[in-house]
């Protein structure tokens, strides 16, 4: 990955190295689509999930969980993966920086959280409602319902996060 160099800026301090323009690119496509598929998945699996609840054909509560357990096992780690190496690449590699925006810290939390819940709770849970739909509960059913939800409210406010830029910067006080 080429980076400009590191440049004392005008007091003096090193500035942090950066993206080149070509790799700022390619990190940023790669983020918008590891994000927008993550975002997708997430709302197809409510989707099946709300299908699979309120159908009272078991043989369509089996294909939709099957279909949601295939989906969850088989893109949600790369994608939420992808978008959180590539959202640190860009913070750590333009202007915007890790800490330097209070938007871009949120995100980064939010994103960190989702990445381990959807990873270690809801994907597993989806995938074994989907591996045995007729011996998942009504109570397991809607609990996963119910996380699915969160988690894509949650996805979709770090989208609103990246395009709205809100609360400035961390650390800068009003000019008097």
């Amino acid at each position: 990955m080429t980076t400009a160099p590191a440049a004392a800026g005008p007091s003096g301090a090193v500035r942090a190295r950066r993206l080149s323009p070509g790799w700022r690119k390619t990190a940023l496509s790669v983020h918008v689509i590891s994000s927008a598929g993550w975002v997708g998945v997430h709302g197809s699996l409510l989707t099946l999930a709300a299908l699979g609840w309120a159908t009272g054909s078991e043989a369509t509560r089996e294909v939709v969980y099957g279909a949601a357990g295939s989906l969850s096992g088989l893109l949600i780690l790369p994608l939420s993966l992808t978008a959180l190496a590539s959202g640190l690449i860009l913070a750590l590699g333009t202007p915007w920086g890790l800490f330097r925006h209070y938007w871009v810290a949120i995100k980064l939390g939010l994103t960190a959280l989702l990445v381990v819940g959807s990873n270690l709770s809801i994907g597993p849970a989806i995938r074994a409602i989907g591996a045995d739909p007729a011996a998942a509960g009504a109570a397991d059913r809607l609990s996963g319902l119910g996380a699915l939800s969160v988690s894509f409210t949650v996805l979709l406010a770090t989208v609103l996060l990246s395009t709205v830029k809100p609360f400035g910067r961390i650390g800068r006080r009003a000019a008097r």
